[in-house]
């Protein structure tokens, strides 16, 4: 098992997808024309207003702020590596009158 090295890496990522559906898991993960990952499980994120996922990539794309694409509905969407469990610490997105 040392012998090969870590494989993949747990990354979060926030996603630009579509309005009208959020990843469940099992959705693959490119950079560039090479798929480098795929999703674990997926929603949607109330504080950040859009969907969020996490899943396992190779560990060059692991990094926070690394630019993926996720595989939904039969068209890649951006996506960003974040930092683990990212939060809105001071609730400003919830708080906002709507």
């Amino acid at each position: 098992m040392v012998a090969t090295g870590v494989r993949s890496k747990c990354v979060t990522l926030l996603i630009d997808g579509p309005d009208d559906a959020d990843p469940w898991g099992r959705e693959a993960l490119y950079s560039g024309d090479e798929k480098v990952g795929r999703l674990t499980s997926g929603g949607y994120a109330v504080a950040f207003g859009k969907s969020i996922g996490m899943g396992y990539v190779r560990p060059d794309r692991a990094a926070p702020g690394t630019k993926l694409k996720v595989r939904m509905q039969g068209s890649l969407w951006e996506a960003q590596v974040v930092e683990d469990s990212p939060h809105d610490p001071t609730n400003a997105r919830i708080r906002v009158d709507g």
